[in-house]
């Protein structure tokens, strides 16, 4: 659902912003599009090859859109727009919601989701957390599961 929406909103800015200058088309695509993807990122984060693939493929289309270079490699005009992976930014994003709630920097209560490690061990500290064994996948790699 989520790379449909992308996809639809991705032709919206083609059909729309076709005669733009390439930096436009980043700032709209950056606005726009990647902004949903990054929406609740954290929580749906996509698990199967499949829907990962789906969602990278609408960052490649906006890149080969943005700099109107659509026979060129992808991967050489990702890294000339400087364009980190969204599976990468997924997870960077994780990281920093994860830090977030241990540290109480959020409205996020902690013990409700993350239970501290109770073996204590010479290497041990208080920002181990237990993970459980899990019979669905949908929770095995939900945002509690995953850290």
């Amino acid at each position: 659902v989520t790379s449909k929406k992308a996809n639809r909103m991705l032709g919206f800015l083609k059909r729309n912003l076709r005669t733009f200058n390439s930096e436009t088309k980043t700032y709209a695509y950056v606005a726009m599009v990647r902004s949903n993807l990054d929406y609740c990122a954290t929580v749906w984060n996509p698990y199967q090859k499949e829907q990962v693939k789906k969602v990278e493929m609408v960052q490649r289309r906006a890149a080969r859109y943005a700099t109107n270079h659509y026979t060129s490699s992808v991967g050489s005009i990702l890294k000339e727009l400087d364009w980190e992976s969204l599976e990468n930014r997924r997870v960077r994003l994780q990281l920093t919601l994860l830090y977030n709630v241990v540290n109480d920097l959020v409205d996020i209560p902690c013990d409700t989701y993350l239970t501290p490690m109770s073996s204590r061990t010479r290497l041990s500290h208080t920002k181990k957390f237990r993970q459980y064994l899990t019979k669905t996948n949908g929770y095995k790699y939900s945002f509690s599961q995953e850290q």
